[in-house]
């Protein structure tokens, strides 16, 4: 499939196959897209948990109000992302993420300096935070549906619990979101979007 088929046949799938669990190679190939997608600044202020044991699975499953997806999936995926409190220009984490590029990390420190200011004096902080995961989660479903694995994204859950279960402190991390993969155990649904001479205004 080229990459418009992939996109046309990828769908939020609600119930997976427990027969037919997902590759140790598929579940590292997944979390690869994930991995190589862009973050703003390229802090990567991330942390991936899959989730594929049964036990666990049922645990979120809980948390995440039920949704058959979890329990069945072959891995759920949860994206967390550091507390507001880590961003902090001058802070630890943003100067060992910022060490990493080959600029001087006093000129990176500087320039990201004013978009922290601009986030938190407009309450965006957390938002630009939990968003980042977004970007991450659209990466891995796509890419599943290159290896022919479904997926659904799931922003319907208890963040306290779902850290719970997680063994995460709370006052650490925050839940971006979660997504679920695995092969569909229904049958694909007709995707339905708007046309795009409908969507797109040029300018």
């Amino acid at each position: 499939m080229n990459f418009l088929d992939i996109m046309r046949h990828r769908f939020a799938c609600k119930l997976y196959d427990v027969d037919k669990p997902l590759s140790q190679e598929e579940i590292d190939e997944i979390l690869e897209y994930g991995r190589l997608t862009p973050t703003s600044f390229g802090l990567e202020m991330w942390h991936f948990h899959a989730v594929v044991s049964k036990e666990k699975l049922k645990e979120l499953y809980t948390v995440c109000y039920e949704q058959e997806g979890v329990r069945t999936s072959g891995m759920t995926v949860a994206i967390l992302v550091k507390a507001p409190k880590h961003l902090d220009p001058d802070g630890s984490f943003v100067y060992e993420r910022g060490i990493r590029f080959p600029s001087d990390i006093d000129w990176f420190i500087e320039d990201y300096r004013p978009y922290h200011e601009f986030l938190k004096d407009n309450h965006r902080l957390e938002g630009w935070l939990r968003s980042q995961g977004y970007l991450a989660i659209a990466n891995m479903m796509t890419g599943a549906r290159s290896l022919g694995i479904q997926s659904c994204a799931i922003e319907g859950f208890d963040e306290e619990g779902v850290l719970r279960v997680l063994g995460i402190d709370p006052e650490e991390w925050l839940v971006s979101l979660l997504c679920t993969f695995g092969h569909a155990a229904e049958e694909e649904r007709p995707k339905i979007r708007v046309p795009l001479d409908e969507l797109v205004t040029c300018h």
